[in-house]
């Protein structure tokens, strides 16, 4: 008993660094922000308790509506091609015969470690209409002129443009790695029984790979959602709202209206959602998904 209570002692005393660091950093700031959403507080007068004010306030207002369906946008643009091209540079940097394949992951992955304000401001500066890069490139098939972050059309596409480049070198290194994970014998029974390079693909790739896309998936949903700098650097919400996502919606009324009550509000509604989803791609995916 005497050791056992020493074994149980010295696990706690391990865990509690990391216990203690969520327990300020997460969970502490999640319920204080629980509490302020049922507040008016503006940091200068004492808190107002206003009950499901804010909540129904945020329901009414169009610019949050406006707000979470351009985050619906900008997730569906950046997790679908960022998760398709990490899995197709995967599977060419998995190839035995590729030479140079260290250079490769490093330089794909190079945007990974990259701060994002400073990345913002180099494509801000790609994005320029007279002298930017894009435009430049673009211009050899006869497409002039696009104002990328100051036209409502293409504004929010520049972001999603940033977000997939960003992204890919990530979901790259993890399903190089679930790659490796899968026996080559499988694939040699596969070549023997006369399948073709899709149906190994179809029939072996993908099965043994669902837990690693699974995981991809959620790690690029969560990410999108909670997208902030690139559209703080770059286009600040405009133009015309046109990029004002969730997270700089919540931002602008916190920061810049002083409304933390509502803010909270907000905040507290997108942690709601992104567990409701998350859930709800676990139980989707539940039947899909190999794990042996």
């Amino acid at each position: 008993m005497r050791r056992r209570s020493r074994e149980v002692m010295t696990g706690w005393l391990t865990v509690t660094p990391a216990l203690v660091v969520q327990v300020v950093f997460i969970y502490l700031p999640l319920a204080w922000a629980f509490y302020v959403s049922f507040h008016s507080w503006n940091m200068i007068r004492p808190m107002k308790w206003v009950g499901l004010e804010n909540y129904i306030r945020m329901f009414e207002t169009p610019d949050f509506w406006n707000s979470l369906w351009t985050t619906v946008l900008y997730v569906l643009g950046t997790v679908v091609p960022s998760v398709v091209l990490g899995l197709l540079l995967a599977m060419l940097l998995n190839i035995e015969w590729l030479k140079g394949k260290g250079i490769f992951r490093t330089l794909f992955y190079i945007p990974v470690v990259t701060s994002m304000a400073a990345a913002a401001v180099i494509w801000g500066w790609l994005y320029e209409p007279n002298f930017g890069l894009m435009n430049y490139f673009l211009s050899w098939f006869g497409i002039n002129n696009i104002k990328w972050l100051s036209d409502p059309n293409y504004a929010l596409l520049a972001l999603i443009i940033v977000g997939v480049w960003k992204r890919v070198g990530y979901n790259m290194v993890l399903f190089l790695a679930g790659l490796q994970t899968i026996p080559r014998t499988y694939y040699e029974a596969a070549e023997i029984d006369g399948a073709t390079s899709w149906n190994k693909f179809r029939s072996i790739t993908l099965p043994l790979l669902s837990p690693t896309t699974l995981f991809v998936v959620i790690m690029q949903f969560i990410a999108s959602f909670r997208v902030f700098v690139s559209v703080s650097v770059m286009t600040r919400g405009g133009p015309a709202k046109s990029t004002q996502v969730i997270t700089y919606y919540l931002y602008e009324n916190a920061f810049k209206y002083i409304k933390f009550g509502y803010a909270s509000a907000i905040a507290v509604f997108m942690f709601a959602l992104m567990v409701v989803l998350t859930l709800i791609q676990f139980a989707v995916s539940k039947k899909r998904v190999h794990y042996s």
